[in-house]
């Protein structure tokens, strides 16, 4: 009598692995890519907000100090030192004619206009 010692798998189940493997992760990058894009707007909009509060803020200072309600003429001149240089030295915003812009990490360009004489900031106005 032969024994025969089947330890292992054979070549079609390996290949069954690897297509239902291929499915999956053919399936899961869309997902992942359009997560990510998900994210930035939402740190975007999270930046924008903190812009638009700390413009408030600045407004009221000078209401307090001036009694004159005015905003300043760069945004980011109303965020506290450190968050300014965070944001504008390694996150990618800057502001320059009247208009916040942010590159994101696949090099899209997002900008939002800023009124210097209301302190409003535009909702989202393209990507370019």
């Amino acid at each position: 009598m032969i024994n025969m010692n089947n330890k292992g798998f054979t070549l079609v189940e390996l290949v069954i692995i690897m297509v239902i493997l291929g499915v999956l992760a053919a399936v899961a990058v869309p997902r992942l890519g359009s997560s990510i894009d998900s994210s930035e707007v939402a740190s975007e909009d999270a930046v924008i907000g903190s812009l638009r509060s700390a413009i408030e803020v600045w407004a009221m200072d000078q209401v307090v100090a001036n009694s004159a309600k005015s905003y300043p003429l760069n945004p980011f001149d109303a965020l506290d030192a450190k968050s300014k240089d965070d944001l504008l030295y390694s996150k990618g915003w800057w502001f320059s004619g009247g208009y916040v812009r942010h590159t994101r990490n696949d090099d899209i360009q997002v900008v939002w206009q800023y009124n210097t004489s209301t302190g409003e900031i535009s909702e989202r106005l393209y990507n370019s």
